[in-house]
């Protein structure tokens, strides 16, 4: 059975104000359909110099403001979308849950089956961050929607909380075979690699703890990414008086990613809110264990292959740190980290969304 599906991610693997882990994703999973036969659109948001395409198998179409401003481009693409849903002809809609009120309603402006997928569905964090009722948004949204594939059971559990009628499929994420390729070389540092989103990813409670850690015990920390919070990263670092230990540099892609990755000895992941994390996975399987909090979004992995500390004692994240530096540890953590990422695949993930969508074509659910 061939089918017409229509991703709705406000991101693409383009997007410089962006291009984070679910634009990657949507590639990874749509070229792999799009190779099964299937026809594989993209509804994404305007950005600086985007342009309608054809890639990978994924046909492109862009609708919003597109300015420099992320936070208005995103307002923008919540405020339009369901105009164009409306018009959408297709089998099956995957409308990728857009931050900060997760839920967009696409099942209320169309009759083609909807399925969610919660890329965002954190919209409790944003209410306290904005003082705003995004959490009743979501809620009440999700009330609406009667297919979503979760990444995790937990994620599930927390959904069904909601909306006990919601058909799910836990699918995780997928991880390119690249990087269990990747060599390992001497380690020069703990690295963190993301968005420089401080609220999110817990940079701020990542710096404090690295301002606990001995130098003589613990490895300098070094910060690849892009984002908003880029000066106020570098500001905490000035004022806690990390400079001589803590570098902060652009973003790394390709070629510049493997390198750094193959210098690092574990990966710093202090997140506060995650749903699942494609560059988690892509650490493991570069044998680099995690070092993060004991947090809901990282609940798929265990203690052979990432240090948890509890939710959000910095004291304890600290000690982590450090023995994140032990070499002999990390070294054993980094083998058990990539016997666990060969459980994950993109085939894998791809013939699992194949699987649930036709069974909600063919009405077997």
């Amino acid at each position: 059975m061939n089918l017409n599906i229509v991703f709705l991610d406000f991101d693409d693997i383009k997007n410089p104000l962006l291009s984070a882990g679910q634009a990657h994703a949507t590639v990874e999973v749509g070229k792999r359909l799009a190779k099964k036969g299937h026809t594989i659109s993209v509804l994404s948001s305007k950005y600086p110099g985007y342009k309608d395409r054809k890639e990978n198998g994924l046909q492109y179409k862009h609708i919003g403001l597109g300015s420099g401003n992320i936070k208005l481009n995103n307002l923008i693409y919540i405020v339009v979308l369901p105009f164009y849903v409306k018009s959408i002809k297709a089998d099956i809609i995957i409308e990728c849950f857009t931050a900060p009120i997760s839920t967009m309603f696409s099942p209320l402006f169309t009759k083609i089956p909807v399925v969610g997928l919660p890329t965002s569905f954190e919209a409790a964090r944003f209410s306290k961050l904005y003082h705003l009722p995004f959490d009743v948004i979501e809620k009440f949204g999700l009330k609406h929607y009667r297919y979503v594939m979760p990444y995790t059971n937990d994620m599930k559990k927390e959904m069904l909380k909601v909306n006990p009628a919601l058909k799910t499929k836990v699918v995780g994420q997928g991880v390119d075979a690249l990087y269990t390729k990747i060599k390992k070389k001497t380690p020069k540092y703990i690295l963190y690699l993301g968005r420089y989103d401080i609220s999110q990813k817990g940079l701020d409670l990542l710096l404090k703890a690295y301002a606990l850690t001995d130098p003589k015990n613990t490895l300098p920390l070094a910060f690849y990414g892009h984002g908003s919070d880029e000066n106020t990263l570098r500001e905490t670092i000035t004022n806690l008086k990390l400079s001589s230990r803590v570098s902060v540099h652009k973003g790394a892609y390709d070629k510049k990613k493997e390198e750094v990755l193959s210098h690092a000895s574990s990966v710093a992941f202090p997140s506060r809110h995650e749903g699942f994390s494609l560059f988690s996975l892509e650490a493991l399987a570069s044998g680099l264990p995690l070092i993060s909090f004991a947090i809901s979004g990282l609940s798929w992995t265990n203690n052979k292959v990432n240090l948890k500390a509890k939710p959000f004692n910095i004291k304890e994240y600290a000690n982590l740190l450090t023995l994140g530096s032990n070499i002999k540890k990390v070294n054993e953590m980094g083998k058990n980290a990539r016997e666990f990422a060969k459980h994950y695949s993109w085939d894998s993930v791809a013939s699992q969304f194949e699987s649930f969508f036709t069974d909600i074509v063919s009405g077997a659910i």
